[in-house]
């Protein structure tokens, strides 16, 4: 679950003013379809975007078997 609020926006500039409305809190939940690692998740807020990074937990990555025929 990541939650948050967004404040309201005001830009005046000499040509143009913008003014962005959508404002409060906010929570958004993801459900995830294999176990993470929650030590090593990260997260990275640039030029409006936020990126997420969630490692898989190491059981739960893909392990090769040798199968032998016969």
């Amino acid at each position: 679950t990541i939650s948050g609020a967004k404040a309201k926006l005001n830009v005046e500039r000499e040509k143009y003013h913008r003014n962005e409305r959508s404002t409060g809190k906010f929570t958004r939940t993801i459900e995830l379809p294999t176990q993470i690692d929650p030590e090593k998740v990260t997260a990275e807020y640039k030029n409006g975007i936020l990126v997420v990074t969630m490692p898989k937990a190491e059981k739960a990555k893909a392990h090769n078997v040798a199968i032998k025929i016969a």
